[in-house]
């Protein structure tokens, strides 16, 4: 490293490092407030479940059938037998959150069951009523119809499906498989949107915070030639943005188990499992991130080089942030890495392709390099461009 690139590069870390409010707010706090948030997240969406699976529905049944009687007997529903004449009474309930359920069922019901596939049986129909502007209620309605469907399914049973018995798994993902389907439809975006922020934070404070107080006249003014100003401030930046990357990347995957562990557990038995990912995986993360950092870093720099005051400079970056946004997106919509070698070539997108297959587990070495690679090429072209920039004095010095 030439000997000005390193004389600015040990200044802006010096002043990184001696400011212990920017430190903290850059590395630490990021991480640590990525994890409280989403514990506290986890275990608010497991109290929820909880309270969904222990909840005692409060439901009125008018003609309840013996059959009926049985399979409510085994689930969550307090039942009342009323008679149809409070069928409008219990309805004005329903409305006043004092029921959950209002279930009617024809006085023939079990006669019509009894006679099913005789010609001439006419089809019975249960009338459920509840109160959607109530949670309870309507998830009172989504629990009984669901046991009414297996009940029916029950009635003309012709053969089973997945008969339940403790030894088979009928579910071949394994829990690695789905914390990789997990995690590569959620971090990919979140991951970029807090490394953009980290960069977002640092880079135009520090180039046109200075250009603003007229500091950057000075460091202009002494022998170091312009390149290796440029090129030590966005090797400070990145440095310190990288830090705060990683420590957003620690913070949202150690509290991942928490946000969606419990839930998981609560619904089909899966659960969130670290143990596929191999040192290469962390390896090919920490790679992205940092090719993707000094991407970010250089593209706010030559923005912020170009603004007057910081204020411009944040206007200026906001509309890459919403590039980043968009591209991050695209991991919502499929949580599989794509093999076209093409969507690798395009910056910020091919980040988000990378993310993804590290988190699926199915992405290469290869993939990984050419992300990396193009990453470094469009920001050497930036920091070619931000030299030149330092090296006019039309706008270095504009006011």
């Amino acid at each position: 490293m030439k000997n000005g690139t390193l004389v600015v590069f040990k200044k802006e870390m010096a002043r990184f490092l001696g400011d212990k409010r920017l430190f903290f707010t850059t590395v630490i706090l990021p991480g640590l407030m990525i994890f409280i948030m989403y514990s506290i997240m986890g275990q608010s969406m497991s109290s929820l479940v909880k309270d969904s699976v222990e909840k005692q529905y409060n439901t009125y049944i008018v003609n309840m059938p013996a059959v009926v009687s049985r399979l409510l007997e085994e689930s969550n529903f307090d039942v009342t037998e009323i008679a149809e004449n409070e069928i409008d009474g219990t309805k004005d309930k329903l409305k006043s959150k004092d029921a959950d359920l209002l279930v009617v069922f024809p006085a023939d019901f079990e006669k019509n069951i009894a006679s099913f596939g005789q010609e001439g049986r006419e089809i019975p129909y249960v009338e459920v009523y509840y109160y959607s502007s109530n949670m309870v209620s309507s998830a009172a309605y989504s629990r009984i119809t669901a046991l009414f469907d297996e009940m029916e399914q029950g009635i003309s049973n012709v053969f089973d499906v997945n008969p339940d018995t403790e030894n088979t798994m009928y579910d071949v993902a394994t829990d690695e498989d789905t914390t990789g389907t997990l995690f590569a439809s959620i971090l990919p975006m979140v991951l970029l949107m807090l490394i953009y922020s980290s960069c977002m934070a640092i880079a135009p404070e520090s180039i046109a915070g200075e250009k603003e107080r007229g500091t950057f006249a000075a460091m202009l003014l002494t022998p170091v030639p312009r390149g290796q100003i440029a090129l030590g401030k966005v090797l400070a930046l990145s440095a310190m943005a990288l830090l705060g990357g990683i420590s957003s990347c620690v913070g949202t995957i150690l509290s991942m188990p928490s946000l969606m562990g419990d839930v998981m557990e609560s619904g089909d038995g899966m659960s969130i499992s670290l143990s596929a990912y191999t040192p290469g995986d962390y390896a090919g993360l920490i790679v992205i991130i940092l090719s993707t950092v000094i991407l970010f870093i250089t593209i706010i720099s030559v923005l912020s080089a170009y603004a007057k005051t910081v204020k411009e400079a944040s206007t200026l970056v906001l509309p890459v942030m919403l590039l980043v946004m968009f591209a991050g997106l695209s991991s919502i919509y499929s949580s599989e890495a794509k093999t076209e070698i093409y969507w690798y070539l395009v910056p910020i997108l091919n980040s988000v392709q990378s993310l993804i297959g590290i988190f699926a587990r199915s992405t290469g070495t290869v993939n990984i390099a050419v992300t990396a690679g193009v990453n470094i090429v469009v920001s050497a072209i930036g920091m070619l461009i931000l030299r030149q920039m330092f090296n006019s004095e039309k706008i270095m010095f504009a006011r």
